[in-house]
């Protein structure tokens, strides 16, 4: 089985995942991200949509919200909430956005980053469409250690999909040529913004 299909499967059942507690975390990662009414946002690994009523909140009517994912089951499941106009679905792989050079103001990888099999390329595929002083944010709604122990223990396709120590994770966002501005991990969250220098 692909990793596609694997989440093609959990897609049905993907929102019982999605505790009070973990939508409040992700609501408040979502306010401290410094969105203004307008922004672009490229909410990347969008899954069923758990960012999109935050995001549509934050970027107003004049915005827009690219809701990616490479499993077309988990935007079936985000198409039928009916969200607004604003919203558009791709189904597509980080390594090859479908969108132009320097066009987002904001990439949002929640819950997403330790799935992607070469995450340096990923990240720079990212900083392509990123506008000048665009910005990369990569959240879960807990700790680095506790992700990878969840991972391993559900085991299978994902047991080796891991989020990288800091070092290392450092030293991949520095290969795109993006730039670490925040950096927390903690058993609450986990959240790095990287941001796009102005060339």
């Amino acid at each position: 089985m692909q990793l596609q299909e694997y989440f093609d499967q959990l897609a049905p059942t993907w929102d019982k995942e999605l505790t009070p507690e973990r939508l409040k975390r992700l609501a408040n990662i979502v306010k401290e991200l410094g969105i203004r009414p307008g922004y672009y946002v490229l909410d990347i690994g969008s899954g069923t949509g758990a960012l999109l009523p935050f995001l549509i909140a934050e970027v107003g009517d004049e915005g827009k919200i690219v809701a990616l994912d490479f499993s077309a089951e988990m935007l079936v499941q985000a198409q039928v909430k009916a969200f607004p106009p604003i919203v558009g679905f791709a189904q597509a792989d980080v390594l090859a956005l479908p969108l132009a050079d320097d066009s987002v103001d904001l990439a949002i990888c929640n819950s997403a980053f330790p799935h992607f099999g070469d995450k340096v390329k990923a990240l720079q595929e990212i900083a392509r469409v990123l506008n000048d002083n665009g910005r990369l944010a990569i959240c879960h709604t807990m700790s680095r250690e506790m992700l990878n122990q969840l991972h391993k223990s559900i085991g299978g396709l994902i047991a080796n999909d891991l989020l990288p120590d800091e070092s290392q994770l450092r030293e991949m966002i520095k290969q795109a040529s993006l730039k670490i501005t925040r950096f927390e991990d903690n058993p609450e969250r986990y959240l790095v913004i990287s941001e796009k220098s102005a060339r």
